[in-house]
């Protein structure tokens, strides 16, 4: 069978309005099939954002497009770096070798990331990868092997020499594309000749622009109207810098309106700098909106931002372009950004007099304003110049790694002291007070196209609003706190499963955050329990509303006595880690009223392991319980009295009592196995925060391990806060 090139794109973290199209993928796999040659070799794409499938499902699937040639995965965005090295490892065990290899803007940035000793990948391919990827792809045709873990980059400068994007070969999606999303993602240029400071647009693309000439652009076009209706979609042409050449950008947009190549909308990022009347009324014409990133109204900032020698002249064509639009009917957008590094309050507050005149200065605007604080991202000039921005301005990065953490990912990358005169805080605080209304005063004034998606822009004005509420902004400055407290702990590396494979389940991603919380705080560290708490999902056995409260960290609250149903996740999470549960081990779940934990327990365990769940309820409610765990072979339920210990025998090897008492049962307590068994409980007060502890009986004694502080409910029975009912 002819080898197969697996391309894989980790999907996205946002799983709203989600993009479709994949053309770095499209591209790369087209220019294997055209230089290589289809008789020799297979391109498959899978896309994670869209598979909608499990680890194991994972794992069928890419045995599927055996035998491999060799796996790219993409490392797009440095928000994906955790989750393409989970994912790494993941395939890594599965095709100890089949070769890895990965590239993106992060790989372009920063490959030694991605390419070190015990890293799971052979190597990374920085920039733009089709020749790169070809080359390999032959080399290793021939037998060799990867021999150059970081790939010199090749751009390639005649964008035309690359073949048609060859859609069909997402032709595992296009039964359900619309499904996906109703933004179709599609280039026609590379590169950027600016030199903004905060932009890692460089890092892969150079400061060189480069387009597919006119009539190719327009070809593209053609071509992908041939494999879908343009009018189901809103076409996002994702460019760098859409149009830099006045006579390229006029020839494309008249050849979009004659050719009547009509998407929904076009969405595209520009410049304002060079558009005239004639520019806005075509953009118009031909179905566009489009996004200026004007960044700051405050001369000096644009200076610091390097977006241009003449500032003033920056943003008087913007006021043109205000104008313009209106007169035309083209929807545009200017984003802004809070909080650069050299931003103190006079400067914010300059740009906040100037977009306040920009957009509700006349009765109506096409324009609407979007607003995003400065987020550290790699191969920017910031952040290769941390220190020189430290020295010069004041600037403190809280966290100049911060893609190498679990958990919180857009608010570490945010979380930066902009100078010596402005910290996070007064920027947050000043961001939250001003913008707000503001931005209500353009939804008030907003006026667009008269079609459908008007709607779309007046929900992110909309969305906006919601976004920078008082209780989001308490909650920025509650997280800045607590990472300036934590700042130095431990964190937890990647681990050997991916993250992230049902993006747009809302059950799944409230659980994968609050592992990923506990990654981030280093209160997860073994795989097998990591594993279990993102697969065995709670809602079965506990319902949706229980299992958001457990995952929010509040135990179950029923009548005093009432054996409990839950404690908080970070709790249980915590018990279970130091219980560090085995495959082939007895292990108990003391107080199983649902059977989650049981469930865990039974994936920790494994097939060669069993579980005990011993079951406070009634007949009724035990069978319903064996019904809930009847999938789980090694796992048995016994009823038994609260706090009783029925006629099980020991020895256990680990042991959950999942309520607080005054000292562990001494029945439990002779069930541990001599040596080495472990109970996991709460010892304490009534009424107050008891500590969660680690017992291990050696010695025919108990040896306590504290293991934090927690408030969980009492329970009735022998031996209890309460006597037995």
């Amino acid at each position: 069978m002819t080898p197969c090139v697996l391309l894989i794109s980790p999907g996205i973290i946002k799983w709203t309005d989600l993009d479709f199209g994949l053309p770095h993928l499209v591209s790369i796999g087209g220019y294997l099939l055209e230089k290589v040659g289809e008789s020799r070799v297979r391109v498959e794409i899978l896309d994670l954002g869209y598979e909608g499938t499990d680890h194991a499902g994972l794992a069928r699937t890419v045995r599927g497009f055996a035998p491999l040639l060799c796996i790219g995965v993409a490392c797009y965005s440095s928000f994906d770096y955790m989750r393409v090295m989970a994912l790494g490892r993941f395939l890594r065990r599965l095709f100890p070798d089949v070769p890895l290899v990965t590239g993106g803007y992060h790989a372009s940035a920063l490959p030694g990331d991605l390419v070190f000793d015990g890293s799971p990948f052979d190597a990374a391919l920085p920039g733009e990868a089709e020749r790169s990827m070809a080359t390999l792809v032959e080399h290793l045709l021939g037998g060799g092997r990867v021999e150059t873990p970081i790939v010199p980059h090749e751009t390639i400068e005649d964008l035309d020499a690359l073949p048609l994007h060859r859609w069909d070969l997402l032709r595992r999606y296009w039964p359900r594309a619309l499904d996906i999303g109703r933004k179709f993602q599609l280039s026609l240029s590379r590169g950027c000749p600016y030199r903004c400071t905060f932009c890692m647009e460089r890092a892969k693309g150079g400061y060189t622009w480069r387009s597919f000439s006119p009539q190719r652009a327009l070809d593209e076009l053609s071509h992908l109207a041939r494999f879908t209706d343009l009018s189901q979609w809103v076409v996002n042409l994702a460019d760098p810098l859409f149009g830099l050449k006045r006579s390229w950008r006029r020839e494309v947009l008249t050849g979009i309106i004659d050719r009547g190549l009509f998407p929904r909308q076009y969405w595209t990022l520009t410049r304002s700098d060079d558009l005239s009347s004639e520019d806005v009324e075509l953009f118009a014409r031909a179905r566009f909106s489009i996004g200026i990133g004007m960044e700051s109204g405050s001369p000096r900032m644009l200076e610091i931002m390097q977006k241009g020698n003449k500032p003033e002249a920056y943003l008087a064509a913007l006021e043109r372009l205000a104008a313009l639009s209106l007169q035309h009917g083209l929807n545009w957008a200017a984003n802004i950004i809070i909080g650069h590094p050299g931003e103190d309050e006079a400067s914010m507050r300059e740009t906040l007099a100037v977009v306040t005149r920009l957009f509700t200065a006349g009765g109506e605007t096409c324009g609407w304003l979007s607003i995003d604080p400065f987020r550290l991202y790699p191969g920017a000039l910031v952040h290769e110049q941390q220190a020189t921005w430290a020295r010069t301005h004041g600037t403190r990065f809280h966290h100049p790694e911060w893609w190498k953490s679990w958990y919180d990912g857009p608010f570490l990358a945010e979380h930066v002291d902009p100078s010596a005169s402005l910290d996070f805080e007064g920027r947050v605080r000043f961001m939250y007070q001003h913008y707000p209304p503001l931005v209500q005063g353009i939804l008030d004034r907003f006026r667009g196209q008269g079609t459908s998606v008007d709607r779309v822009f007046k929900r992110s004005l909309a969305e906006q609003i919601r976004l920078m509420s008082p209780e989001t902004r308490d909650d920025l400055l509650r997280r800045g706190a607590r990472a300036k407290a934590q700042a130095g702990a431990q964190r937890a590396g990647p681990i050997p499963f991916p993250i992230g494979l049902h993006v747009r389940d809302a059950r799944v991603r409230a659980r994968e955050a609050a592992v990923k919380r506990l990654l981030e705080e280093g209160a997860l560290r073994t795989e097998a329990l990591i594993e279990a708490l993102l697969v065995v999902a709670p809602e079965p056995y506990l319902g949706e509303a229980a299992t958001d409260v457990m995952l929010r960290g509040r135990p179950s609250e029923q009548p005093e006595g009432e054996a409990p149903g839950w404690v908080g996740f970070q709790a249980l999470a915590l018990a279970l880690e130091a219980l560090n549960p085995g495959a082939g081990e007895r292990v108990a779940d003391l107080l199983a009223v649902h059977g989650y934990v049981a469930a865990l327990l039974a994936h920790a365990v494994g097939e060669a392991g069993e579980v005990i769940a011993l079951h406070p309820g009634s007949r009724v409610t035990a069978v319903r319980l064996q019904t809930h765990l009847a999938s789980l072979a090694q796992v048995r339920v016994r009823l038994v009295r609260p706090l009783d210990a029925g006629d099980l025998a020991g020895p256990l090897d680990a042991a959950w009592l999942g309520a607080a008492v005054p000292r562990f049962p001494k029945r439990f307590e002779h069930l541990l196995a001599e040596g080495g068994g472990r109970a996991a409980t709460f010892l304490g007060p009534r009424f107050r925060a008891q500590d969660l502890v680690c017992l291990t009986r050696r010695d025919g004694a108990l040896h306590e391990r504290p293991l934090g502080r927690a408030q969980a409910p009492v329970v009735a029975g022998p031996g209890g806060w309460l006597a037995a009912r």
